[in-house]
């Protein structure tokens, strides 16, 4: 059986969280995990070292900017990768810049299952070819 990926959820509506835990542990491939605030996201982070976050921008306490600032400067999370996943934006105006904005991955809502699964897949993608990149330049 192939590993699952493990995936953490940072927002604060957690009928979205369950939404997303569901469409993505439905096919198998993600394991997915959530919190509802920046501070317990940042903790949950550090303990269970996830291999992508996707981070919720507008959030009482700590925005997605701030929880993202903290995870890039921290020693144990500096290398997980953040992809946003916010309703600030329209899907046109990430599709414009082809679903990167400041060099992050975002995935706009609403958001049907399918375009989560295949938006989440795609970044999985990318985090494996970078990798590749980046061993095949050690070698």
């Amino acid at each position: 059986m192939a590993k699952k990926s493990k995936v953490l959820v940072i927002d604060d509506e957690e009928d979205f969280c369950e939404f997303v835990k569901w469409s993505l542990e439905k096919t198998g491939k993600f394991s997915v995990a959530a919190c509802h605030d920046g501070p317990s996201g940042i903790a949950q982070a550090e303990t269970e070292k996830p291999e992508l976050i996707l981070l919720d921008i507008n959030m009482p306490q700590m925005n997605g900017a701030e929880v993202a600032d903290h995870l890039l400067h921290g020693e144990s999370t500096r290398d997980i990768p953040i992809a946003f996943i916010t309703g600030l934006l329209n899907k046109e105006e990430v599709e414009k810049r082809s679903g990167y904005i400041h060099g992050f991955p975002f995935i706009t809502k609403p958001v049907t299952r399918a375009e989560l699964v295949e938006q989440v897949s795609a970044v999985f993608k990318l985090i494996e070819t970078e990798q590749s990149f980046l061993s095949s330049l050690e070698a």
